[in-house]
């Protein structure tokens, strides 16, 4: 049989507790009238049958349908205003709290218009950040426990914040025009924009990122690790980044607006020429003779390279008999991939 509490609050807080719920280990009922207590720096959420009754900031709230009517108007049609009512509280802190965050495995940061293609990253350091809404907290990390620290909450927001960074790092290597020297040097520039990328993503969890300072670099076998992969890497690209690598490892680069000159130099007639193909209408841009494979190609070269429609290329890559990446609307294909879909 559920015991009747007079009194709502939480236990004194572990130092790593994020959540707790009211009553522990057992459905409670709650007399009308009764207070509920909530200390600075938490929120309690009342929920019955998975859904929220009401939400109280730091103060004493007494549970009376004089004060409370959004909460006693959800009691009263379920319980003909009778007392005691059914419900659980989840106390949540919404302090700052402190997260360590490292790389289990290189980041890949892809950069198609930048040789070789794609970047392997690594990196670590910390983040700080608090809840903000604590239902979409609750809900967004399944946090419906009789306590939640730090450790188990850790284990659903590492792996995401690994996939996170990787989208959003390739954002903005694409977007800002980053080959493998300036994520070499990455700056406190990226760090700020990845940042802000991020917030949408974490308000999306109910929290909000107080500060972030993870340091990115590439992985010592960078180059070696995305051609792996299948990123082709042609012996002019690899000089190439060698010696944006150089300039990099030299001290270049300090500033986001300094970024990638020497690189840029050394890639630019090559970026000229793909800028120019790709003002061309594809029925301007038969395959050459003789021509070699590029290392990566847009469906309609590797329709060409194959002799079968873009459409058809397409399809198979949606039938994913076709590796391919899509960034943003469109794919690109490796020469890898494409022999390996040839070779059946």
């Amino acid at each position: 049989m559920a015991r009747i509490f007079d009194r709502i609050n939480a236990e004194p807080w572990l130092n790593d507790e994020i959540v707790q719920k009211f009553p522990k280990g057992e459905a409670g009922d709650i007399r009308w009238g009764s207070p509920c207590i909530v200390n600075p720096g938490e929120t309690a959420v009342f929920v019955r049958s998975g859904e929220p009754m009401g939400t109280f900031e730091p103060g004493t709230h007494v549970l009376t349908t004089a004060n409370l009517p959004i909460l006693a108007s959800v009691i009263g049609k379920a319980f003909d205003d009778k007392t005691p009512f059914t419900a659980d509280v989840y106390f949540v802190k919404t302090t700052d709290m402190t997260y360590k965050w490292g790389t289990t495995a290189p980041i890949i940061v892809e950069h198609l218009n930048r040789p070789p293609g794609a970047s392997a990253i690594i990196g670590n350091g910390t983040y700080i950040a608090k809840v903000k809404e604590p239902w979409r907290f609750l809900t967004a990390m399944d946090a419906f426990r009789d306590s939640v620290r730090l450790p188990q909450l850790k284990q659903r927001l590492d792996p995401l914040l690994g996939v996170l960074m990787q989208d959003k790092l390739s954002e903005l290597a694409i977007a800002k025009n980053l080959g493998p020297a300036q994520l070499q040097s990455f700056s406190q520039d990226l760090n700020d924009l990845l940042a802000g990328m991020l917030q949408t993503d974490f308000d999306g969890m109910g929290m909000v990122l107080v500060d972030f300072n993870i340091r990115m670099g590439l992985h010592p076998e960078s180059l070696e690790v995305v051609t792996r992969m299948g990123y082709g890497t042609s012996y002019t690209q690899v000089k190439a980044m060698d010696v944006g690598m150089a300039a990099a490892e030299s001290g270049g680069g300090g500033n986001l607006g300094e970024l990638g000159i020497g690189m840029m130099g050394l890639t630019a007639m090559q970026q000229q020429q793909q800028q120019q193909a790709a003002q061309q209408p594809a029925a301007q841009q038969p395959p050459q003779a003789g021509a070699p494979t590029p290392d990566v190609m847009t469906p309609a070269q590797a329709a060409d390279i194959v002799q079968v429609s873009e459409s058809d290329i397409i399809a198979a890559i949606e039938a994913g008999d076709l590796k391919a990446r899509k960034i943003g609307k469109v794919y690109r294909i490796s020469r890898a991939n494409l022999e390996e879909f040839l070779a059946g």
